[in-house]
C-alpha cells in the first residue's frame, strides 16, 4: 500500500463530487468512498484503488506485479502510481495563493469558501485531455461522455477484477492505426474522428511529447498545440490547465464557464468573451483554477 499525505487544504468529499458528476464516466469508478483506476503502464495493465484516511490517501494496487518484490521495476511502478495520483488531484498546488487572489472577487471568494480544499482534478496524461476536449467540442456534455465511453470500450484494453470490468484509455499507437471508417459505427462525425487521429498520430510519431512541452513557456506550448488541426484555443487552454499545470490557462470560450458565471453573478444573459477577459483580470495567475471552481458550481 502507498500512503500519500494530503495538504491541509484538501477536500476528498468535493473530489468525489467531481469524479461522480456523470454516470457514463468509464476511465475511473467510484464505489462508496473508494476510487478505482486502471492504467496501461509500459504495456501492463495496473488497477489501483484510492481511499482517504487520517489525512492521507491510501493507494492499493490490485493487479499482480510481474517483477520480484522490492525490485527496481516494482519501485518504479509504485512511484509512477504515486506521482500519477499526486498530479491527478493536484496535491502540490499552493491553494493559499489561489485563495488570496480570489479575495479580489467577492463571488469567486465565496466559491472558494464553499468548496474549500477542492483541488483541480486534472488529467495527468496530456493525450487524454486533448482527446477528451476534442470529443467534447460543440456537443453537450452527456453526449460527449457517451462518445468517450464508446471510444474507450471499443478500442481500449480492459481488466476484470471481482467480477467488475475496468477500462483503460486507448494508447496513441492504437488509435493512430484506426481509419475514419472505424469511428463511423460509434456516431463520431468525420471531422471529430479526423482530429482524434491527428492527435494520436502526433503522439505516436513523436511529433508531440508531453515531456518536451512541459519544458516550454506558456505561449510556446499553446502555439505548438494549435498547430495541430482540430486543436483550437479552447482545446489548448483546457489541456494546458488540466494536464500541464498552467494555472493561468483560460478556456474563455467554454460554454460551461459562461453558464456558471451568468448564474453566480446573477447576470441577465451569458457574458461575452470580452467581458470574461475583463473579469478574469482579478484572477490573474489562477484563471484556470477560477474556471475549475466555476465549473464545480454547476454541480449544485
Amino acid at each position: 500500500m502507498i500512503h500519500l499525505p494530503t495538504p491541509t487544504a484538501f477536500s476528498f468529499t468535493e473530489t468525489l463530487r467531481f469524479l461522480t458528476r456523470n454516470e457514463k464516466e468509464c476511465l475511473h469508478t467510484v464505489k462508496g468512498e473508494t476510487i478505482f483506476k486502471l492504467l496501461e503502464i509500459d504495456g501492463e495493465l495496473v488497477l489501483f484503488s484510492i481511499n482517504f484516511l487520517d489525512s492521507s490517501l491510501q493507494i492499493t494496487i490490485h493487479t499482480p506485479i510481474t517483477s520480484p518484490k522490492s525490485s527496481p521495476q516494482e519501485r518504479t511502478l509504485f512511484e509512477f502510481v504515486k506521482k500519477y495520483v499526486q498530479n491527478w488531484f493536484d496535491l502540490e498546488a499552493n491553494l493559499t495563493d489561489f485563495y488570496k487572489t480570489a479575495q479580489n472577487d467577492e463571488i469567486l471568494a465565496n466559491l472558494c469558501q464553499r468548496f474549500h480544499g477542492l483541488r483541480m482534478v486534472g488529467m495527468p496524461d496530456l493525450f487524454e485531455s486533448l482527446v477528451w476536449s476534442i470529443i467534447g467540442q460543440q456537443i453537450n456534455l452527456n453526449f460527449a461522455y457517451s462518445l468517450k465511453e464508446r471510444l474507450v470500450k471499443n478500442f481500449g484494453k480492459s481488466l476484470v477484477y471481482n467480477d467488475e470490468t475496468f477500462f483503460a484509455l486507448p494508447t496513441p499507437e492504437k488509435l493512430a492505426n484506426l481509419s475514419l471508417e472505424d469511428f463511423q459505427p460509434h456516431q463520431f462525425s468525420r471531422s471529430k474522428a479526423q482530429y482524434i487521429l491527428n492527435i494520436s498520430r502526433a503522439f505516436a510519431d513523436g511529433n508531440l511529447s508531453q515531456r518536451d512541452l512541459e519544458k516550454l513557456p506558456f505561449e510556446e506550448i499553446r502555439e505548438k498545440l494549435v498547430q495541430i488541426k482540430g486543436v483550437g484555443n479552447w482545446t489548448a487552454n483546457y489541456s494546458m490547465m488540466k494536464s500541464l499545470k498552467n494555472y493561468d490557462a483560460f478556456p474563455v470560450e467554454d460554454v460551461g464557464l459562461h453558464n456558471a458565471v451568468k448564474t453566480q453573478y446573477s447576470l441577465e444573459g451569458k457574458p461575452s468573451i470580452v467581458t470574461l477577459n475583463l473579469m478574469s483580470e482579478k484572477w490573474s495567475g489562477w484563471k484556470g483554477y477560477a474556471t475549475f471552481y466555476f465549473w464545480h458550481s454547476l454541480l449544485g
